[in-house]
């Protein structure tokens, strides 16, 4: 277990610098623009924007390892679940790798776009810590492949709290990207980015054959 637990910190932290500088850019542009309004600390409004932002991400662990513990009452069922999540999660790690429209159907979804970019707008006007939770709240519900990883992940505990925990490390791990955005953003080159980020889809990959081949030993 702690194997995975180095596995899911690396692939969180290595990709914060490429995949999450590019999903949640216009997150943060947005977050800057209502921390400018807001007469607080600086750091009271980002504490509460992350905070709010990974308290997102574990409720999300956390009902879809409920969904993984209804798969826990036979080792054929268990091994299903584990073959169908190894097989999304290699097709997964292709889609991040060579991304095109494949990365954009998993990534896009036109209602939900919709409806963050109308919430944003609503958001900006709170110009108060309020508007900063809000605005990291619905940040951890943007569609993204990592999540949806770190949320297959969740699923193979098949218990509430390890994947609520599971996503409590992906949220821990981007944060030093996150926080220091612009500021690494400059000083990182584009191949560092592009580096580390692939080697993050790579540990995905490896993931995903794991988890297929277990799911094949459980129900041979």
């Amino acid at each position: 277990m702690s194997l995975d637990f180095v596995g899911l910190i690396s692939i969180a932290f290595l990709s914060s610098f490429g995949h999450c500088y590019g999903m949640c850019g216009g997150f943060i542009l947005a977050y800057n623009q209502l921390t400018n309004q807001i007469k607080l600390p600086y750091f009271v409004l980002i504490f509460s924007y992350h905070i709010s932002r990974i308290t997102a991400y574990m409720f999300l662990g956390m009902f879809f390892g409920y969904f993984g513990s209804l798969f826990s009452f036979s080792e054929f069922a268990k091994g299903i679940m584990f073959f169908c999540i190894g097989v999304f999660t290699i097709f997964l790690a292709f889609a991040l790798i060579f991304r095109g429209k494949l990365l954009f159907f998993l990534e896009h979804s036109f209602i939900f776009d919709y409806f963050i970019k109308k919430s944003i707008k609503k958001i900006l006007h709170y110009k108060s810590l309020k508007g900063t939770i809000l605005l990291g709240f619905l940040n951890g519900f943007v569609p993204c492949g990592l999540v949806y990883f770190y949320i297959a992940f969740g699923i193979t505990s098949q218990n509430m709290l390890d994947a609520a925990f599971i996503m409590l490390l992906f949220g821990l791990s981007t944060l030093p990207s996150m926080i220091f955005l612009a500021y690494f953003s400059k000083i990182l080159s584009e191949k560092f980015q592009k580096i580390s980020t692939l080697i993050s889809y790579m540990l995905i990959l490896l993931y995903g054959i794991y988890f297929t081949y277990t799911g094949f030993m459980l129900t041979a």
